[in-house]
């Protein structure tokens, strides 16, 4: 076995967006985005690909589409007949593509302004109108035969995830809330302490679903058609969908006709792939790893695929027999040395623990090296609403394959686990979830024998608070703590203007403003006390604006003027979120240094 190589980790090619081709003679057929990364950046196309992955077109390269975001999508869609494909592009807007079999035949710009940031574009059922919405605040409609735009809805303060119905709709949520605590899907008006997301119709336009936590938890919602005339809800101890941070999540869709569904099914972190049929009610697991970019045309169901040992690869799956789906690898541009049996060992299955507490019992997975060091490494997400589901995680096997254990926490406002623990954070940020994550480092200690001496936090952004109290609240559990872009100053972020997350902040904390005494409390630069004994490592972009620099720098003169010490890493060029390869290559050197000097002093 051989540690795995930085040169593995680093930002590679990606594909997001994908869609199977409609249409009764195309559903052999898939598009997606995929972005190449080049000495001058990103480069995004829009491709078709053949099921069986042995035929590959460009459709679109110039103007440049947008970019997906991971397992989401947004970028294009495909007109109901599979011959027209509306796309987002950097520059020109949207355009509409007229396909010839399989390649562009032309390409023509709608008067979509250009200056704005387009996503989730749509066709109606007649064809002859355009939804998409615009810098997440305004639904547009566009009519193709005419070519005039109309401003649908901008009584929201955000919307998302634009389809057609008999008119424009959308996902619609008002500040302070986030799109996961209170939304509806405009034109419904919200309903107090609901979530609403992925509200989508069939391609021959004849049902309806979305999916709500009225009953707790993210399940699927059928309204009542043609087909079956009462509402049906997937009743479920699991989420069928993730928290809004994007447009264009689909972790669900109807088959062509309506029939079906597919969903996913959240199991711990761990996921599954699931059919429902809406006549007999039988339920058929088609998968297991965790899918995005659902898509179903005929027998085609696509996603893109993932897990611990699984790169994201896209998959097709023959559904003809739901009792036996056959899987097809169609696409992948992961690097091809994660599939030699060199460092096949290293690429490890977590296993779900739940560490009692008084308060709440803690879900966490624990990976464990083949070849274990005694070291331990307690990973906290960011968000702090959000989850690390089991899907390919390069970062985690690079130390793996380096001896060390790896537990990765969720904590309360983690979602995965419904409705009832995401919202048990909110009024607590920087307390519950820092208590949570010590209640785990004591469970694994524990139960595996890791000692504190032998364990070090990491985690970044909103896991970097996390990580940061956990020390204040208790320093003797851990060695030391890596850390990217931490918030550390609650007081900065609660003065903070981004459109999204700031309003939400003084709800998360239980703030009335930044001279509010818990702001301080909560704020790890107030406690530099605390860091005195602890090896502190920390990574920031000097371009970050999500989380600024002086964050990292007044935590790093707390540290100091207490007569601590705490190495300051500054990223030239990053933001929230490292991308440049030598500087990814250079957060791997030193965190390895830092990592050798502190378990070997």
């Amino acid at each position: 076995m051989s540690p795995i190589p930085v040169e593995m980790c680093l930002p590679g090619d990606e594909i997001t967006d994908v869609l199977v081709r409609p249409g009764d003679h195309y559903y052999q057929w898939m598009s997606g985005i995929v972005t190449t990364q080049t000495p001058d950046g990103p480069r995004n196309e829009l491709q078709l690909w053949a099921v069986d992955g042995n035929e590959t077109h460009v459709i679109l390269s110039d103007p440049m589409p947008a970019a997906g975001r991971g397992l989401s999508g947004g970028v294009h869609a495909w007109q109901k007949g599979g011959d027209q494909i509306l796309v987002v592009t950097k520059t020109d807007g949207i355009v509409l593509i007229e396909m010839n079999g399989c390649d562009a035949d032309s390409v023509t710009s709608l008067p979509f302004d250009r200056t704005r940031s387009w996503s989730t574009p749509c066709m109606n059922y007649m064809n002859d109108t355009v939804y998409a919405v615009a810098d997440w605040k305004e639904l547009w409609s566009c009519d193709l035969r005419t070519q005039e735009m109309t401003l649908e809805h901008d009584g929201s303060t955000f919307v998302m995830d634009a389809i057609a119905g008999a008119g424009g709709m959308c996902v619609a949520w008002d500040a302070p809330h986030m799109p996961w605590t209170e939304s509806t899907v405009f034109p419904e008006k919200v309903q107090e302490g609901v979530a609403v997301q992925q509200p989508r119709f069939s391609t021959n336009g004849f049902c309806f679903g979305y999916i709500d936590d009225v009953h707790g938890v993210n399940n699927l919602h059928i309204l009542g058609d043609e087909i079956i005339a009462d509402d049906v809800v997937l009743l479920d101890d699991c989420e069928h969908g993730g928290p809004t941070w994007g447009p264009g999540q689909r972790t669900w869709c109807f088959n062509s006709d309506g029939t079906r569904v597919a969903y996913t099914r959240n199991e711990g972190g761990f996921s599954s792939l699931w059919v429902y049929d809406r006549a007999t009610t039988s339920r058929h697991r088609i998968g297991q790893g965790v899918h995005g970019c659902v898509s179903w045309e005929n027998e085609t169901l696509a996603a893109i695929r993932t897990g611990a040992r699984t790169p994201p690869q896209v998959v097709t799956y023959n559904v003809s027999n739901l009792l036996q789906p056959e899987r097809t690898i169609t696409r992948t541009v992961a690097d091809p040395r994660w599939t030699q049996d060199e460092f096949d060992d290293e690429l490890v299955e977590p296993t779900v623990h739940r560490a009692p507490g008084a308060e709440v019992s803690v879900p966490y997975r624990l990976y464990r090296p083949h070849s274990p060091n005694g070291l331990l490494i307690v990973w906290v997400h960011g968000g702090p609403n959000d989850q690390w589901q089991v899907t390919f995680r390069p970062r985690l096997t690079y130390w793996l394959s380096r001896g060390y254990a790896i537990s990765v926490v969720d904590h309360r406002g983690t979602t995965g686990h419904g409705r009832q623990f995401l919202m048990a954070l909110e009024g607590h940020w920087g307390d519950m979830d820092a208590t949570d994550t010590l209640q785990v480092i004591r469970h694994v200690q524990t139960t595996q024998g890791f000692l504190p001496e032998s364990t070090v936090l990491m985690g970044g952004s909103a896991g970097g608070l996390t990580a940061l109290n956990c020390i204040v609240k208790d320093e003797s559990l851990v060695a030391g703590a890596v850390l990217q872009y931490p918030v550390v100053d609650l007081a900065e972020i609660l003065r903070g203007d981004d459109p999204f997350e700031t309003p939400y902040m003084p709800t998360l904390i239980g703030a009335t403003g930044p001279d509010d005494p818990v702001v301080a409390q909560r704020s790890p630069h107030m406690h530099g006390a605390a860091f005195v004994n602890t090896a502190l490592l920390v990574f920031h972009g000097d371009s970050d604006h999500s989380v600024p620099l002086v964050h990292s720098q007044r935590l790093r003169e707390a540290v100091v003027t207490a007569g601590g010490q705490m190495q300051l890493e500054v990223m030239a060029g990053e933001g929230h979120g490292f991308k440049n390869p030598a500087n990814v290559t250079a957060e791997y050197r030193i965190t390895e240094d830092f990592l050798n000097r502190l378990f070997t002093a």
